[in-house]
């Protein structure tokens, strides 16, 4: 489907390498991070900015030929991202017309800021997310001034252009108990609604012989 497209794999160590190399002022901060997962995050911003090209994650599908992709993008958006739930936008895909692109720069300069950051909740999942991940990406991207710099595919055309298989292998137990948590949502809403109807109604029990008794012995 991408006969045009070169296909390049990058090992840890070539990374490591990469990053010494060309964003030493980065070093320190991708060697410090927690998880593989967060330089792997890293380092595809800095291929991209280096480079160009497309970063696509190996448990996404691709329906539509990545040309046709860039060719029904505004000519103008530099970046071509992928919607994401629960909202924002996702890591898996990134793809970026020319190297040195202002949007992935801006995605770059908040890097040690984030990395140092003490708001985050220190959970594996949490600190991904926003410290590298889609929430970091996210927040980047819609800090950026100019709109038009960047495109994101409407979720009505997503479904033409990619699927995705279940992988999610880096999510660790906080992850797990996050995602269930979202997909079975409404019957959390529903539990928590009929604990507090619950609730209500013993209390409103106990209250009315609470009150019954009180008069009695008023009257008594």
């Amino acid at each position: 489907m991408n006969k045009d497209f070169a296909y390049c794999l990058w090992t840890f160590a070539e990374l490591e390498a990469f990053v010494a190399d060309e964003y030493s002022w980065l070093l320190s901060t991708y060697r410090g991070y927690n998880y593989f997962i967060q330089r792997c995050d890293v380092a595809r911003y800095m291929l991209l900015y280096r480079y160009g090209g497309t970063y696509v994650d190996l448990d996404v599908v691709c329906r539509t030929p990545l040309s046709a992709i860039f060719a029904e993008s505004p000519v103008e958006a530099g970046v071509v991202l992928k919607p994401t739930l629960p909202f924002g936008i996702t890591t898996d895909f990134i793809a970026v017309r020319r190297s040195r692109d202002p949007v992935v720069r801006g995605v770059l300069s908040g890097l040690r800021r984030a990395a140092a950051s003490w708001w985050y909740p220190p959970l594996p999942y949490t600190s991904v997310i926003y410290r590298t991940g889609p929430t970091y990406l996210t927040r980047r991207v819609d800090c950026h001034g100019r709109q038009d710099q960047f495109f994101v595919v409407p979720w009505s055309e997503y479904p033409s252009y990619f699927d995705r298989v279940d992988g999610a292998s880096w999510h660790r137990w906080d992850g797990w108990i996050i995602w269930n948590a979202y997909r079975l949502r409404h019957e959390v809403l529903r539990l928590i609604i009929l604990l507090l109807a619950l609730t209500v109604l013993v209390w409103v029990y106990r209250t009315r012989h609470s009150i019954a008794n009180y008069i009695q012995k008023k009257l008594g």
